[in-house]
């Protein structure tokens, strides 16, 4: 006989373990020191913009009055602070290969302000047709596709990681005398590739 669910060695009746903690219950959804307390901690894993802060304290059953209270009193200490989370989330993700539009996005589904999402994230900006490049260039080498298939490969990556049709097309079309003008440093993406 099975001992599976029956506090035995198999996995549980439903056919899956399931690891971590259970959430508990908060005993006073109204405390702020719990509240604070719990944002800290949430802070100190990683650098959070204000609503999604604000979703986690209340995930976590505190009320929307208490959670807006204590990321008010984080803000003035400067704990919270969305400015921040956007130059450093677009700072790594970019730094990953990602585009404006995918940053873009992320950062809306994450409740950031669009004002703030655009001021940090000028597509128009020459630095991300100069990372579309480089992209293409570590991932596909600088010899231009040989089919269409091939091309449509690259292009389909490119548009993936968030880039825009024009960047895309300047990545495409760029010719090797046009990347030396870039300041690429060619070694260092030969490197990367690697």
């Amino acid at each position: 006989m099975s001992t599976a669910g029956r506090g035995g060695d198999g996995p549980p009746v439903g056919g899956r373990r399931r690891f971590g903690r259970r959430p508990k219950p908060t005993a006073d959804p109204s405390n702020s020191d719990a509240a604070r307390g719990q944002a800290i901690a949430l802070l100190a894993r990683r650098d959070l913009p204000r609503r999604a802060l604000k979703g986690r304290l209340t995930e976590k059953g505190f009320e929307s009055q208490t959670a807006e209270d204590v990321i008010c009193a984080l803000e003035d200490e400067r704990l919270v602070n969305d400015e921040r989370f956007v130059a450093a989330a677009v700072l790594s993700r970019a730094g990953r290969g990602q585009g404006p539009v995918r940053i873009g996005l992320e950062l809306r589904r994450l409740g950031v302000d669009a004002a703030l999402i655009r001021q940090a994230v000028d597509a128009k900006d020459p630095d991300w047709t100069r990372r579309a490049i480089a992209l293409k260039l570590r991932r596909f080498g600088s010899d231009p596709p040989k089919t269409q298939t091939e091309r449509a490969k690259q292009v389909r990556l490119l548009l993936y990681r968030g880039f825009t049709g024009a960047q895309v097309s300047a990545a495409m079309g760029a010719t090797v005398d046009e990347v030396d003008d870039l300041d690429l440093d060619l070694a260092a993406l030969e490197d990367a590739a690697e």
